[in-house]
C-alpha cells in the first residue's frame, strides 16, 4: 500500500483515490468534488440498459394515462419510484416490421440499442455501433475509467446475440458471471487461465481476504477529517461492498483445514444469486465512478435454450411459458426482472449527489425482444424508465406512442447523455421521442 501524501493535500479525496492506487474504488462519489468529465453539474449522468426475453403479459401497463393506479405485479417492485419514471407505451422496432418481417420477435436484440438489423428474416447482424457503445466512446474523450463500459449477461448465451455492438456486425460479448467482473473493477485484474480454462479467482480472495482489509486503516484515517454526511457515505458503501463480497466467495466445507480454509465457490452458479449480483455490481460502479455506461441481457433472445426460473415457481422452459402464455409464471418472471432493476435503482437513489441522488442523474430503461410471447411481434415493446438524466427528462409520466420507432428513444436517451445526435438508424427514424424530454 502506497503512504498517503505528506502535504496540505494529505487528505484530499483525489490524493487518497491517488494513494490506494490499484484499488480505487471503495469510495462512493463525494458530493464536496466534482467528478471528472462530469457536466455543468460536477456530477456524471449514467445510463443502464435492462433487455429481457419473451415479452410480457398485458398487466405489465399502467390501467390508464398515469400511474395514480397501483402497478400489477409485473412492475409492482417499481411502485415507490412512480415520481421518477417514465412509460413510453407503444415503440416498434419499426425498420424491423417496414422490412417486412412483422413477426420476428426472437431476432431483435442486435436492434435493440443500435436501432439496426440487416434486412434478412431472423437476421440477428446489426450494421451500426449500438448507443452504449457511442456514449462509453464520447465519455471516454473526456475521462479515463477503470472500466468505461460493462456488458454483462445472465443465461443469455445460447443461440441468440448480444444488445452491445462496437461496430456494425461486431457484437460486444456479454459476461455472464459476476465473479469476474467484481475482481477486475474491485480488487485488480483477473488472472489469464492456464490452458483456456475458467479465469482464477484474484489472489487476495483466494486467500479468503476481503479487498477492503487491504485499505482498512488509511479508510479510518481518511473518515476521521471527514463531515458526518461524507463519512455515513463510506461507511454505507463499505458495508455494502463486503455483504456483496461475502455473497460471491463463500467457503465449500469437507476436505483439511476445516470451512474457513476450503476453496472459494462461486455463488454465480445459482442464475439467482449471479444475476441480484450483476446488478449490485453495476450499482456500486455508478456510485464509484468506474464506467458510466452498462447493459444487462436477461435470457437469450433465440428462443427455447432451457432457461427457467424456478426460485419464482417457474420450472419450465421460460420460451414454452411464454408461447403458453401463462400469466402467472410470466407475471412472477417479469416481477423478478423487475424486483432486480428496483434495487438497482433503490442504491443510487440512496447515493446523494449534487441535484439530488444517483439515481436522478442517471436513466435506466428496459427492453424486451418482442410484445407477447405467444406472438412474436415486434412492435409495443415494453420498456420503463427510471431517472431523469440529469433533469432531461421529464419524469412521472405515460407517453402513449403507438407505432413511433424506438430509434427515437435511443436519440433521446443518446442526447440526454450530452451526446448530441439527429438520430440513429435509417434517416426515416431521425428525432427524438415527443413529450419525453423537460424542454
Amino acid at each position: 500500500m502506497k503512504s498517503l501524501p505528506m502535504n496540505k493535500d494529505r487528505y484530499s479525496r483525489r490524493s487518497f483515490l491517488k494513494a490506494l492506487g490499484a484499488s480505487p474504488a471503495f469510495l462512493p462519489l463525494l458530493n464536496a468534488e466534482k467528478a471528472v468529465g462530469a457536466g455543468p453539474t460536477g456530477v456524471p449522468k449514467r445510463f443502464f440498459a435492462l433487455a429481457f426475453g419473451n415479452g410480457v403479459r398485458p398487466n405489465f401497463y399502467p390501467a390508464g394515462n398515469d400511474f395514480s393506479a397501483p402497478f400489477g405485479k409485473s412492475i409492482a417492485p417499481l411502485e415507490p419510484f412512480k415520481a421518477k419514471m417514465i412509460m413510453p407505451i407503444g415503440l416498434d422496432y419499426k425498420h424491423i416490421l417496414d422490412d417486412g418481417y412483422k413477426y420476428d420477435g426472437h431476432f431483435t436484440y442486435c436492434a435493440t440499442l443500435t436501432g439496426t438489423r440487416e434486412k434478412k428474416s431472423e437476421s440477428r447482424r446489426a450494421t451500426a455501433a449500438s448507443i452504449d457503445q457511442m456514449i462509453s466512446d464520447d465519455i471516454s474523450k473526456r475521462v479515463q475509467l477503470k472500466s468505461p463500459m460493462l456488458t454483462l449477461g445472465i443465461r443469455s448465451t445460447g443461440d441468440g446475440c448480444s444488445i452491445s455492438w462496437r461496430s456494425a456486425g461486431v457484437q460486444n460479448p456479454a459476461t455472464q458471471q459476476a465473479m469476474p467482473v467484481f475482481t477486475k473493477l474491485f480488487s485488480g485484474d483477473v488472472p489469464t487461465a492456464p490452458m483456456g480454462g475458467a479465469p482464477m479467482i484474484d489472489l487476495t480472495l483466494r486467500r479468503r481476504k476481503s479487498v477492503l482489509d487491504f485499505v482498512s486503516k488509511e479508510l479510518t484515517a481518511f473518515q476521521t477529517r471527514l463531515g458526518t454526511e461524507d463519512r455515513i457515505k463510506i461507511e454505507q458503501h463499505t458495508v455494502s461492498l463486503r455483504d456483496l463480497e461475502k455473497r460471491l466467495v463463500t467457503p465449500v466445507t469437507g476436505g483439511g483445514g476445516g470451512a474457513n480454509c476450503g476453496k472459494p465457490m462461486i455463488a454465480g452458479t445459482s442464475a439467482e444469486l449471479n444475476g441480484r449480483a450483476m446488478f449490485d455490481i453495476v450499482a456500486m460502479s455508478f456510485r464509484c465512478d468506474l464506467n458510466r455506461v452498462a447493459t444487462i441481457a436477461i435470457s437469450d433472445d433465440g428462443g427455447g435454450d432451457g432457461t427457467s426460473f424456478p426460485w419464482v415457481g417457474s420450472g419450465g422452459d421460460f420460451h414454452a411459458v411464454a408461447h403458453a402464455s401463462n400469466d402467472a409464471q410470466m407475471t412472477n418472471i417479469c416481477n423478478w426482472f423487475m424486483t432486480n432493476l428496483a434495487n438497482l435503482a433503490r442504491q443510487l437513489e440512496e447515493t446523494q449527489e449534487a441535484g439530488g441522488t444517483a439515481l436522478d442523474n442517471s436513466v435506466l430503461v428496459t427492453f424486451s425482444n418482442m410484445d407477447e410471447g405467444n406472438s412474436h411481434f415486434n412492435g409495443k415493446i415494453p420498456v420503463v424508465m427510471l431517472g431523469s438524466c440529469g433533469g432531461y427528462f421529464k419524469t412521472n409520466q405515460v407517453i402513449r406512442a403507438p407505432k413511433e420507432a424506438h430509434n427515437k428513444l435511443l436519440t433521446s436517451i443518446c442526447n440526454a447523455m450530452d451526446l448530441p445526435v439527429a438520430g440513429i438508424g435509417a434517416p426515416q427514424y431521425a428525432g427524438v421521442l415527443p413529450g419525453l424530454a423537460r424542454v
